[in-house]
């Protein structure tokens, strides 16, 4: 199973404006290509870029995509920081 994590983030149109939090969202998904349909069905054209994390080895990883857009009305600019998260059921030893 695959989870979403998604971080959204605003901020207004103004060059002064910092980003903020806005909220949060967990989306679970049967497999990536599930999950790849959904982001597109939902972000369609919007600018997507590439998020990263530091591996062990020191290399960078591709964990998801950040994903910018105008929301609600054209002064307001908002960030989806979506995190790709592979699920697994473990087994509990009852013993």
């Amino acid at each position: 199973m695959i989870k979403l994590i998604i971080t959204m983030t605003g901020k207004s149109f103004s060059p002064k404006a910092k980003w903020n939090g806005i909220g949060e969202e967990r989306k679970s998904f049967a497999d990536k290509a599930a999950a790849m349909q959904w982001l597109d069905e939902t972000y369609g054209k919007a600018k997507r870029a590439p998020m990263y994390v530091d591996a062990p080895e020191g290399a960078a990883i591709q964990i998801g995509y950040v994903i910018g857009f105008r929301s609600g009305g054209q002064y307001w600019l908002q960030q989806d920081w979506i995190e790709f998260r592979e699920c697994k059921s473990m087994v509990l030893d009852n013993g």
